[in-house]
């Protein structure tokens, strides 16, 4: 009897484990509901805040161009129109996506090694030169031409923002002084080589003020980037090259040794001294990459956009694209998003300057939108420091 009473309090003090099939697997299962949600939660947020922000921001361009005497009703359906209305349409929304996400994508890299390189717009002109030089004096084919504009175009850029590098590392010249200062520079230098005697200048066979104005010649047809038809949308092979860029920069980042070194510089570089990361090696080499992706978006702007070279050819696309990494926060996936975004915002707007809306409302109406876009990180960061203060105090 003793023996019994004894045997059935050791089972209820060590229960058996459950068998297979049991509550195991209910726990199982609740923890990965439980590792999903956690997961999914920032993600929805992040999504909501985004989309909430971008219809506020519209609803101050659309209550701006109302106030202007501009109907909300027709700037809505021409940015529409303009930007996913027709596969014309999509394709031009693609087309000015691609070199804002080249130089996002760039200035993710840069960023994330704690270097702030903000003259992105002098180096798309850079790389915008370097693709002149190989188009207009290089003889060949369309394939052997456009790859070496392409890398010529990324050399130029990428030394271009090493200068900044060598004066900060070197001289301990601040880089966000000296990057922009390039910005000017790299403006004259374009203006140079594209008039009077420069290298670059067009002597005759351009379309407008052919000899005269500070221009260079066309594009030839077969060096014009090609696009790539899908589902009855002509892609351009531009907006291609920077989406395959920005998965492979989002891999190189999450799962590579060199991507978690360059991230550890950043995030703290007395660590990053502590265990041998060299911060004059690697930030000058996340410095030129930078300077190598918008490099490569001045080479998008010439063979696939403009087709000639004339001052101010970068048209903001560096400013732009710094911006997408800022709103993305470094986040090379977020960027495409955002890219798309201001793609679409330019293909519209060029709709609504048809219909007779000044420029300037189109350009209001964009700041707007963007202004917006920067806030949902803001919101978001103080979303978390409310939920670890309420934690806290619950303990």
């Amino acid at each position: 009897m003793n023996t019994r009473v004894s045997e059935d309090t050791a089972v209820r003090e060590h229960p058996a484990p459950p068998a297979p099939g049991g509550r195991g697997v209910d726990a199982v299962v609740a923890n990965l509901v439980d590792t999903l949600r956690s997961k999914a939660r920032p993600a929805t947020e992040q999504v909501l805040a985004f989309l909430g922000f971008l219809a506020l921001g519209l609803s101050v361009g659309l209550l701006l161009g109302w106030a202007t005497g501009h109907s909300p009703a027709v700037i809505l359906s021409s940015l529409y129109e303009g930007s996913l209305g027709s596969s014309v349409s999509i394709a031009y929304s693609l087309t000015a996506a691609a070199p804002l996400l080249l130089v996002a994508v760039g200035a993710v890299i840069c960023m994330r090694a704690g270097q702030f390189n903000i003259g992105q717009e002098g180096q798309v002109t850079l790389g915008a030169i370097g693709a002149g030089f190989v188009v207009f004096h290089v003889d060949g084919p369309g394939s052997l031409i456009i790859p070496l504009a392409f890398l010529a175009a990324a050399v130029a850029g990428g030394l271009w923002a090493m200068v900044a590098a060598v004066l900060k590392f070197g001289r301990g010249v601040d880089i966000v002084v000296s990057s922009l200062l390039l910005v000017f520079l790299a403006e004259q230098l374009l203006v140079a080589l594209i008039s009077g005697d420069g290298p670059l200048h067009d002597d005759g066979e351009g379309v407008l003020g052919a000899g005269t104005a500070s221009q260079s010649p066309r594009v030839p047809a077969d060096a014009m980037l090609p696009s790539v038809n899908v589902l009855g949308v002509e892609v351009p092979s531009a907006f291609i090259l920077a989406l395959v860029a920005a998965v492979l920069v989002a891999w190189f980042l999450k799962s590579t040794h060199p991507g978690y070194r360059l991230r550890i510089l950043g995030q703290n570089p007395v660590v990053a001294g502590t265990i041998g990361i060299s911060a004059p090696r690697l930030g000058s080499l996340a410095v030129a990459a930078s300077g190598a992706f918008a490099g490569a978006a001045g080479a998008v702007i010439l063979l696939g956009q403009s087709f000639q070279l004339n001052p101010g050819a970068s048209s903001a696309i560096g400013w732009s694209g710094l911006l997408i990494a800022l709103a993305a926060r470094t986040n090379a996936g977020v960027s495409v998003l955002l890219a798309l975004v201001f793609g679409a915002m330019v293909a519209g707007g060029g709709l609504l300057g048809g219909e007779g809306v000044p420029v300037d409302i189109v350009n209001v109406i964009t700041a707007a939108i963007v202004v917006a876009l920067l806030c949902p990180p803001v919101l978001l960061a103080a979303l978390r420091r409310r939920r670890i203060r309420r934690a806290v105090e619950v303990a």
